[in-house]
């Protein structure tokens, strides 16, 4: 990859870094600290040059300096990390600031410690929060089913890593907590509809972002109750809707995270519902915290993709390669059917790159990746590993399918090249290792790359712009076809 690709990419994981959820610092070993992201310096009103060079503890209220000498730096040498600690910092405008951090002590390559690593969640509105449930408790009986279910909440919602597992859980939480008769979770696509993601559709609510009388309720800014004799319900033909849906009572509450909407919740009630505050409250609690983690969710997600794709050709990476050959292990082994790895080492790349520069070499990347991604089978993977050399999975295979593949992989190959490489040529040398009936119990997914690895080495020692192909479980050998 070129320097500009590499910076490309660094500028990607930098912008994440500087604008992440989360504040973020690094400090020496001694808490002196040496790096933030724009997050942290947003919420606590510093300038950047105001807080580097200066002691973490410095910016602590009193009480959080004691317990950050006497308990959090020891657990933290001791341990190497320490996660969810509740500390008060100063603002700039001298107000204190809750906070959780989660902070983690990074070594160099002899293992000692070098640097502390903290992320840093404002915890104003779990403060507040907090103060809520402590005013909960003071309550009659139906306040203590308040705590309960904000309780649960809290220890289910964290849980969820994907947005069906999340709406699946609220919706239950939801429906339980104020006995409704359905509870629907829509959220925003990247398209900007709203797609129902756990809920009932029968009601007639499904469709939230045309022009039907449901969508008044994705319009909302704030928490929304209607009933069916409500002017607007009218109005917007929701009350005709509700009437057929065997609706009474319906309760809109809008999902966001800084202001950027998310998705909204909807509770439907076959009979007449009044709500106090404190209901309210705690719809918007759920909404609240429910966003939160959507946020996490998201973040984690787009962080994921980056990983999983090659960031120069749009392949697959190694990473995403390493995990689609082991489930394709897996599935193999169960159903006994054939797989193949084809691993492909490019012949005469080197040259391009050594006399036209690493960025026509980066485009000749690119155009080899595409041109092999138009000649495989229709939901045959392929990868680049790293450098010149790039993967293809074929799953549910037979030989002669193989065969096919390696001949148009060839042919790809062949064809010249575009741009500044135009007078180059490119061959490739191929491995392929084919599992007949499954991959054996003994063989682990490492060793079929390993294989293929070979067999592609055979190739390059055959002459280059060769192929072999090594066939696992076959009893009928063919020319070119070595058998283990």
């Amino acid at each position: 990859m070129t320097d500009g690709g590499e910076r490309g990419v660094e500028g990607i994981f930098e912008d994440l870094y500087e604008h992440a959820p989360c504040g973020h610092l690094s400090t020496t070993i001694d808490g002196i600290i040496i790096r933030v992201n724009k997050t942290l310096l947003k919420w606590t009103g510093y300038q950047r040059e105001e807080l580097v060079g200066q002691p973490f503890v410095s910016f602590l209220r009193p009480g959080s300096q004691l317990m950050f000498e006497t308990r959090y730096l020891p657990v933290l040498h001791l341990r190497g990390e320490v996660k969810e600690v509740a500390v008060s910092f100063r603002h700039a405008n001298g107000t204190a600031l809750p906070m959780m951090v989660n902070s983690t002590v990074t070594t160099d390559e002899n293992g000692e410690p070098v640097t502390i690593r903290t992320a840093v969640f404002d915890a104003s509105e779990r403060q507040e929060y907090e103060r809520e449930l402590l005013a909960s408790q003071r309550k009659a009986e139906a306040s203590e089913t308040r705590i309960r279910v904000l309780q649960n909440a809290s220890r289910v919602l964290t849980g969820a890593t994907t947005d069906t597992a999340l709406a699946y859980q609220l919706t239950k939480i939801i429906r339980e907590a104020f006995a409704a008769s359905n509870v629907s979770m829509y959220l925003l696509s990247a398209e900007g509809k709203l797609d129902l993601t756990s809920g009932n559709p029968a009601l007639g609510l499904l469709d939230l972002s045309g022009d039907g009388p449901a969508t008044v309720l994705a319009r909302t800014e704030g928490t929304m109750i209607l009933s069916r004799a409500d002017p607007m319900a009218k109005s917007s033909g929701l009350a005709e809707v509700m009437r057929s849906a065997q609706v009474e009572t319906l309760v809109s509450v809008p999902l966001s995270e800084e202001a950027s909407p998310l998705g909204v919740l909807i509770s439907s009630f076959a009979r007449s519902r009044s709500f106090e505050a404190d209901d309210i409250g705690l719809y918007e609690a759920l909404a609240r915290q429910s966003a939160q983690v959507l946020t996490r969710i998201h973040l984690h997600q787009r962080l994921e993709r980056l990983t999983l794709i090659d960031q120069l050709t749009g392949l697959a990476s190694r990473r995403l390669i390493q995990q689609r050959l082991s489930d394709a292990v897996t599935l193999s082994r169960l159903n006994r059917r054939s797989i193949a790895l084809l691993l492909i080492d490019l012949d005469g790349f080197k040259l391009i790159n050594d006399e036209l520069g690493h960025a026509t070499g980066d485009s000749v990347l690119s155009e080899i990746g595409a041109r092999l991604s138009s000649v495989v089978r229709h939901g045959d993977l392929v990868g680049r590993l790293g450098g010149d050399e790039f993967v293809v999975l074929c799953e549910d295979v037979k030989p002669e399918e193989v065969d096919r593949v390696v001949e148009r992989l060839h042919a790809a190959l062949r064809e010249p090249l575009t741009g500044r490489a135009s007078q180059k040529r490119v061959t490739g040398s191929i491995g392929t290792i084919l599992y007949l009936g499954g991959v054996p119990d003994h063989i682990p997914p490492d060793l079929i790359l390993e294989q293929a690895d070979e067999a592609m080495y055979r190739s390059k020692r055959a002459g280059k712009n060769q192929d072999t192909t090594v066939i696992v479980g076959d009893t009928s050998p063919a020319e070119n076809h070595p058998i283990l």
